[in-house]
């Protein structure tokens, strides 16, 4: 490995790894596939109802055939959307159980189990953040209990949600207020200025999202 020069560079704080979360039919996919040259991980079967190019996975094999096959970075695809990033949780439960004849995770002598997810998972989210492309994965909405307070929040568990959201630059909520549809970033790495975007297309997503940029 090179070192770099022992000077200052530009820095280029362009968003590249997003989080889109919210409810059913509030604009997750739709803003989603704003980005430029999108393919989609679909989970729910709805590929073939829409026109952007997509791959319907049923399970994590084929999710990690299609991660490989992007990996090798023969193609011409600038962004990859998950949709949805929970049911590939759900998916890695399964193939991990159904590797070693179980029923759930918790079967698996010493904690085994666990810690075999929570390192596929962690090694999984450097894989996909580390990719040259912009990565976009969609989550559901759920309400999560805080002692007697509730909260929405992403439909991961509370540890992939920590895992993807350490990797991400933003995280959105999507929203459906009548006719109306808001789109709200919840979560930043940056305090994020216009002139400090260089990819011009994001720069003009980012600016339908409230919240992103510092006034």
């Amino acid at each position: 490995m090179i070192l770099p020069k022992n000077e200052p560079k530009k820095a280029d704080v362009t968003p590249k790894n997003i989080l889109i979360w919210g409810e059913s039919m509030s604009g997750k996919t739709y803003l989603a596939k704003e980005f430029e040259s999108p393919l989609i991980i679909n989970t729910d079967g709805n590929a073939t109802k829409i026109r952007t190019p997509s791959v319907f996975v049923k399970n994590f094999t084929e999710f990690s055939e299609v991660i490989a096959e992007l990996e090798k970075g023969e193609h011409t695809y600038k962004t990859l959307i998950i949709d949805l990033i929970d049911d590939i949780e759900t998916m890695l439960v399964n193939h991990i159980c159904e590797l070693a004849k179980v029923e759930s995770l918790a079967d698996i002598a010493f904690g085994k189990g666990f810690n075999k997810f929570n390192s596929v998972w962690k090694n999984l989210m450097m894989t996909l953040t580390q990719m040259n492309m912009n990565v976009i994965f969609i989550s559901h909405i759920v309400e999560k209990m805080d002692g007697q307070t509730s909260y929405q929040a992403p439909a991961l568990s509370q540890k992939c949600l920590n895992a993807c959201m350490g990797r991400c630059d933003i995280v959105i909520k999507t929203q459906k207020i009548g006719n109306n549809y808001i789109r709200l970033c919840t979560n930043k790495r940056e305090a994020y200025k216009e002139e400090d975007i260089q990819d011009k297309k994001v720069l003009e997503i980012l600016k339908t999202i409230k919240n992103v940029f510092v006034k």
